[in-house]
């Protein structure tokens, strides 16, 4: 028991750490004009969020070494959250930063597979962003779906996408009909954290 708290006040440090870092970021630059408008998301929703995670991958019989790079990557998907439920922006250092470390991983350990998993979901994303002019689908969460792909693989990825754009669909039809855009950065996160909590086990 102790071991499982232990791992949810580390998780909820790492997700202050990425609020923080948002904060800072976030008060260099606004919001579009023509981009979602920006939401009072309470610092303690992702924290809280994250720091159930951590106790539910620990519980879940993760290892070290998993658990570790969960929190880890929680500082910049936590970060992506905040930002863009705030601004409607998701700051390149949220995922341009991990994805330069994964690359790094990729041709230290020749594992292709992440890489291409990444490339194939940022395709997709990024037709959609240049096929909506950044309206319907933005730059930022192209990027972040290709975190998504390196960070959970092909298969897991696209059905977390999927969940993540069902539910955002969902609830814009239900807020505004669909005549004005959301943040979608939300959604992806809360949908791989979800799926981080189903995939990790012993």
């Amino acid at each position: 028991m102790i071991a499982l708290l232990a791992w949810g006040f580390i998780y909820a440090c790492a997700a202050m750490c990425g609020i923080v870092v948002a904060h800072f970021v976030c008060s260099r630059f606004a919001g579009h004009e023509d981009g979602p408008p920006g939401i009072r998301l309470h610092p303690a929703v992702p924290i809280v969020f994250f720091a159930l995670l951590g106790i539910v991958v620990a519980a879940r019989g993760g290892d070290v070494t998993q658990l570790g790079t969960i929190a880890l990557l929680g500082v910049p998907l936590v970060g992506a959250w905040y930002s863009d439920a705030r601004t409607g922006i998701v700051p390149d250092v949220f995922t341009l930063a991990p994805l330069g470390i994964i690359a790094i991983g990729v041709l230290l350990h020749h594992t292709w597979w992440i890489a291409i998993s990444g490339i194939v979901i940022f395709a997709a994303f990024a037709l959609a962003a240049t096929l909506s002019r950044g309206r319907g689908m933005g730059w930022g969460d192209a990027k972040l779906a290709m975190l998504s792909g390196a960070a959970l693989g092909l298969p897991v990825s696209l059905l977390t996408l999927s969940v993540a754009c069902f539910a955002a669909t969902v609830v814009s039809v239900i807020r505004t009909r669909g005549t004005q855009p959301i943040a979608f950065a939300p959604y992806i996160v809360i949908a791989m954290f979800l799926a981080f909590g189903v995939s990790i086990h012993g």
